[in-house]
């Protein structure tokens, strides 16, 4: 009765255990998925849609997270799979790690090309309004502390009372 229930418990525990691994890879897949239309979109630069996909961005990244914290705390779910699936999940986690690299080098280059955009427009807006380096100067952060009360390059000797 015990070697029963305790193969019976085994066989659930490699049925869990696959469990997590197709969890994984499945939220892997889904998030990969999404990574790819959205450096697609960027690239493309027609954004349409964009909002709903990063709704589910988010949504997918956290599944993603959970499943792989799952495998972290799992780690005999890697060592039940036979060489083929092992070597899968491998290739499959390569392609996901080239997929996030090249999302996040697509994303930070639309994100330096519209900084760009954005200082120009302020660049020119300044320069229409007459605003010069001299005006803003004004406006300029503030000494703090002690050195608000002492001349520029003096802050040391302001300080020391003991001479």
């Amino acid at each position: 009765l015990l070697k029963g229930n305790y193969s019976n418990g085994r066989r659930s525990n490699k049925m869990e255990q696959r469990k997590i691994v197709e969890t994984f890879v499945e939220s892997m897949s889904q998030l990969m998925e999404i990574l790819q239309t959205e450096t697609d979109i960027l690239n493309t630069q027609v954004y349409e849609g964009i909002d709903t996909l990063q709704t589910r961005k988010v949504q997918l990244t956290k599944h993603y997270l959970e499943a792989q914290d799952k495998m972290q705390a799992s780690p005999d779910a890697i060592t039940q799979l036979n060489d083929t699936e092992r070597a899968n999940l491998k290739v499959l986690y390569k392609k996901f790690r080239n997929t996030l690299s090249e999302n996040m080098l697509t994303l930070r280059g639309s994100y330096d090309a519209t900084d760009r955009v954005v200082n120009l427009v302020i660049e020119a807006v300044k320069k229409q309004r007459g605003v010069t380096k001299k005006n803003i100067e004004a406006f300029a952060a503030r000494p703090q502390g002690y050195a608000a009360y002492s001349p520029s390059g003096s802050t040391n000797t302001a300080l020391n009372t003991q001479t």
